[in-house]
């Protein structure tokens, strides 16, 4: 991950307003007093390395205004994506993602192995189901998280693409007033996923190719892509599965 943003200015006295990017599972104590918004993402499942040509579902997406206190500890889970899958294997499942203090408690599930489905998600403000990751019919690449609405794929080989995706392949943008904004989706031919965004399938014709062919990983909650190159099996791999994460952003302090 790339360009994460540390501090924020509040835009008035020289304040800063903290932003927390929270990466692993652990226990996390708010530094001082205050209101703000916290993001809990899912992780997103992988892309299969097998015939059904599968692209994972991304997780889920939980968003909710909360005040902070300096006495009060968040219990806080991040998901892990799906690991790569090789020729034999199917869709494997992303971790799910919660945040709790006690009165509190938000999940963002993980995409699924079934369908490559988006994982659902409940306890915020706004709670979104993460993008389907497309098959033989629908042949997109991994599913993207949606932080204005209900993740999104697409019906080609290309990653998924988060809602209002404007930052780059490897972007991470954390906006004022407690929003977010993704990377794009994986292009082609196997690409990774930007922030929030699908990896893309890579899918070779012909048969009996010789070419090691690797679906894209999924950027940050976003469904790996598929890999497939006929009948030669041992030389296609599935897409990981981007991890989940947790983002805390403060609005004000008191």
């Amino acid at each position: 991950m790339s360009n994460f943003t540390d501090f924020i200015s509040s835009g008035g006295g020289g304040a800063t307003l903290e932003t927390v990017i929270l990466t692993t599972s652990q226990t996390w104590t708010p530094p001082v007093n205050g209101t703000g918004i916290i993001h809990v993402i899912g992780a997103g499942a992988s892309g299969s390395g097998t015939a059904v040509r599968l692209a994972g579902g991304a997780g889920g997406y939980s968003r909710k205004a909360v005040t902070f206190a300096t006495g009060t500890n968040w219990t806080i889970v991040v998901g892990a994506g799906g690991l790569p899958t090789t020729y034999d294997q199917a869709v494997i499942a992303g971790g799910n993602s919660t945040a709790t203090d006690g009165s509190t408690s938000m999940l963002a599930n993980g995409g699924l192995h079934t369908s490559g489905l988006g994982g659902s998600s409940n306890g915020g403000d706004v709670n979104f189901t993460g993008g389907t990751g497309g098959g033989i019919v629908r042949l997109g690449g991994g599913g993207a998280v949606g932080v204005f609405a209900n993740g999104s794929t697409t019906i080609s080989a290309s990653g998924g693409q988060t809602t209002d995706a404007n930052g780059g392949a490897d972007s991470f943008l954390v906006l004022g007033l407690g929003q977010l904004i993704g990377g794009s989706g994986g292009g082609a031919d196997g690409a990774n996923g930007g922030f929030l965004s699908g990896g893309a399938n890579n899918i070779a014709t012909g048969g009996t190719s010789h070419y090691y062919v690797s679906g894209g990983k999924g950027g940050i909650g976003g469904g790996g892509g598929c890999g497939f190159n006929g009948t030669n099996t041992s030389y296609r791999v599935g897409g990981a599965g981007g991890d989940g994460l947790v983002v805390i952003q403060y609005l004000t302090v008191t």
